[in-house]
């Protein structure tokens, strides 16, 4: 019975036989210098011998390669213990210094085969060395010409016997228990560097999916070891030091930090564009380690940029509040004013001039009613009503009423219908006449827009492209900014409740202007 792995009995295998073919060759050469001095045998069938035998080990090597492992395995035992036998038999039989040849084969068995077949090997090694001295005492078997000690008395004869019996089966017992031991050892240390292999996989399996970044590092702040999610945070490599990177000056005070938060302490960094919030720990006396640091990695960005947008929301209700408030106070007089004005031009007789200065007050009323409505708008804030919609459908829409009192502005159309957006149409109406609105006050008397609708990567975008006055790059980062307007008409908050609206939908707007040449606005609304 085999009790190894078949690389691991191949790789033993070599191993021995080429310690054997080493062995038969030093005997080899020790033969034949023997042969310059005076034996009184005939050492020319030794020499012959063994080199058959170096012959027969590399013959090994070609059946173990051909056939199965346990037929070659058993056919080496069983030529070993052959040839043994003819080098005893050249040698002296019962009197030969070479019997001890028979342990080889015994310990082959007891490193490859199971302890029931070293068994068998030691007995069949003594029946067949016991069957050679038989046939030679009684002289059935005649002692090879030259041997001296063809007389063997009877004590002799009955004592190497009983002392091959024992060293033989003594030997087996000790080659089995000690190799069995070690096959066990074997066993026992392979299955654990298994499991060893299976919980490193699963440690860093675990680790790389975790959305914490987790970093290990020595008491100086040498990294040992990271997941994915800290290397993208921080760009790490293995001899980074973390003290650097956090811009940590003082590493032992650091740690006694540490130590005086109850080991837990907590700090934010800002690195590349990431709010981190890290949590930095000790572990004492692991391993080969007299301290480690253990670093936990929560990118809070998302919950900063949801503060910041809640913090908004409230800045822009209290101003929703206040200014409706004031807005009523300002709107109930200017109702007033209009109308006693209106009633007072149709009831009295007024002269040219008279009457232009009563229009004047109708329409200046009527702009700073309608300023105030855009500031109401821009700073009431309402929750979103979503619903599925036809982008294309609603630039016509908004399109056909821009341009009923304009003249010379002409509209080019870049797109089809089935370009489908999720969002508030309402809102989304609302940007894109605020930025065609734009478009044409930019363009003055006569000029172009061009609406393009496209997708590149999976993403749905629109372009809104005019031929007018263009704007200064400097200028560009204003335009999102509340009252600010290069056009005398309005308060320039167009494109401030533009970018609130998108903002609100998590989409993207950018601009890209040129002096004299035009500006482009496009919106990314994403994958829809």
């Amino acid at each position: 019975m085999i009790l190894f792995e078949d690389k691991e009995i191949r790789r033993k295998f070599l191993f021995i036989n080429s310690i054997r073919i080493a062995v038969l060759t030093a005997f080899f050469f020790i033969t034949v210098v023997l042969s310059f001095f005076q034996i009184p045998f005939s050492i020319i069938p030794i020499i012959i011998f063994i080199l058959l035998s170096i012959v027969i080990s590399f013959f090994h090597f070609t059946v173990f390669k051909i056939a199965k492992i346990s037929f070659s395995i058993y056919f080496q035992v069983i030529t070993d213990i052959i040839f043994i036998t003819v080098l005893v038999y050249f040698s002296g039989g019962i009197s030969s210094p070479f019997y001890f040849l028979y342990f080889l084969p015994i310990v082959v068995s007891s490193i490859f085969l199971s302890r029931r077949d070293t068994i068998y090997t030691a007995i069949g090694s003594y029946i067949v060395y016991g069957i050679l001295s038989d046939l030679m005492y009684l002289k059935i078997l005649k002692f090879y010409p030259g041997f001296f000690d063809h007389d063997i008395s009877t004590e002799k004869f009955v004592y190497n016997l009983i002392m091959s019996f024992i060293s033989f089966t003594i030997f087996a017992f000790i080659s089995t228990y000690y190799f069995e031991n070690i096959k066990k050892k074997g066993i026992e240390l392979k299955n654990i560097q298994e499991n060893l292999k299976d919980l490193v996989l699963l440690n860093s399996t675990v680790l790389d999916r975790m959305e914490s970044g987790f970093i290990i590092s020595n008491s100086s702040g040498k990294i040992i070891s990271y997941n994915e999610k800290a290397k993208f945070y921080l760009n790490l490599k293995n001899n980074y030091n973390i003290f650097k990177i956090l811009n940590i000056n003082n590493g032992e005070n650091f740690s006694k930090k540490i130590e005086n938060y109850d080991n837990r302490l907590i700090f934010e960094k800002k690195i590349k564009k990431h709010s981190l919030e890290i949590s930095a720990s000790i572990i004492n006396d692991i391993y080969s380690f007299e301290k480690i640091l253990v670093f936990l990695i929560s990118d809070q960005t998302k919950k900063k940029n949801i503060e910041i947008e809640l913090k908004k929301k409230e800045h822009f209700a209290l101003i929703g509040e206040m200014s409706a408030g004031i807005a009523h106070e300002i709107r109930n007089p200017l109702a007033s004013i209009s109308g006693s004005i209106q009633f007072l031009e149709k009831e009295l007789k007024l002269d040219k001039d008279s009457k232009n200065l009563m229009d004047i007050i109708v329409k200046e009323s009527k702009r700073l009613s309608d300023s105030i409505e855009e500031f109401l708008q821009f700073t009431k804030t309402s929750p979103l009503e979503k619903s599925k919609f036809d982008i294309g459908a609603l630039i016509s829409e908004v399109t056909e009423l821009a341009v009923l009192n304009v003249t010379n502005i002409y509209i080019k159309k870049r797109y089809s219908e089935g370009n489908t957006v999720f969002a508030d149409r309402n809102k989304i109406k609302q940007v894109v006449w605020n930025i065609i609105n734009n478009s044409i006050k930019a363009i003055g008397n006569e000029g172009e827009i061009e609406i393009n609708i496209f997708k590149q990567n999976e993403d749905l975008f629109l372009s809104i492209k005019d031929s007018g006055v263009g704007i200064k790059r400097e200028e560009i980062k204003k335009i999102f900014l509340p009252f600010y307007s290069k056009f005398t008409s309005g308060i320039g908050l167009g494109m401030a409740i533009a970018k609130r609206i998108i903002d609100e939908h998590s989409f993207n707007m950018e601009i890209i202007s040129e002096i004299n040449k035009g500006t482009e606005v496009t919106i990314c609304f994403g994958k829809n």
